[in-house]
């Protein structure tokens, strides 16, 4: 499986940064993660023109080439950042240009690719900004996949044990599905599961 780690932040060794790091920890020799930070980019925001309802989106930015990129993987992991309550301005912009113009001529490049989301924010918002993605997930007819509880990072905290577990849960459901849909069958017919129940402390 070919994993795109699609990143907000743009700080190159902040909270994103570590969560980059636990998704190629975990996922090891399972999958190739390639990281794309949407800093790396020019990403102009959307003219709402409709223009693109027939025709392909006419500003001249990277959105194409960041486009390219992303359907040569098998699936993608979108890490937005929260910023006042809800996505940060670089990630507003690529999910607006990439749900509403670009992809709507193009006949959603992106369709049936497997999709998770992991939140980076300090509080509040986190549930909010990740259905946002969800939404533009399914917008690009895309196959989202959950763990259970969505990985949303404290970035106040030193380590977040939750959300490293949900993302660990979520990075394992990836791989099952994928296999699934490829086809890798046990002798008896049945894919097997690499998920293990997630287990949350109460206090």
């Amino acid at each position: 499986m070919k994993l795109a780690v699609i990143v907000g932040s743009s700080r190159p060794c902040g909270v994103s940064a570590r969560v980059v790091a636990l998704v190629h920890r975990h996922l090891g020799e399972k999958a190739t993660v390639e990281e794309v930070w949407l800093k790396d980019y020019r990403i102009d925001y959307c003219d709402a023109d409709n223009a693109c309802s027939t025709q392909d989106c006419a500003i001249a930015d990277d959105v194409g080439q960041l486009v390219a990129r992303l359907s040569n993987a098998d699936a993608l992991l979108y890490v937005p950042v929260m910023h006042a309550y809800g996505l940060n301005s670089r990630f507003q912009a690529f999910l607006e240009r990439v749900g509403y113009g670009f992809m709507r001529h193009r006949q959603r490049p992106l369709r049936d690719k497997l999709a998770a989301i992991a939140v980076v924010g300090r509080r509040y918002g986190h549930t909010a900004v990740f259905s946002q993605v969800v939404l533009n997930v399914l917008l690009n007819k895309m196959i989202l996949i959950g763990s259970g509880f969505p990985p949303c990072f404290q970035s106040q905290l030193a380590h977040d044990p939750e959300a490293e577990q949900a993302l660990r849960e979520t990075l394992d459901r990836l791989a099952e599905h994928y296999r699934r849909l490829n086809n890798t069958w046990d002798s008896q017919g049945n894919a097997s599961s690499v998920v293990r129940p997630i287990q949350i402390s109460k206090g």
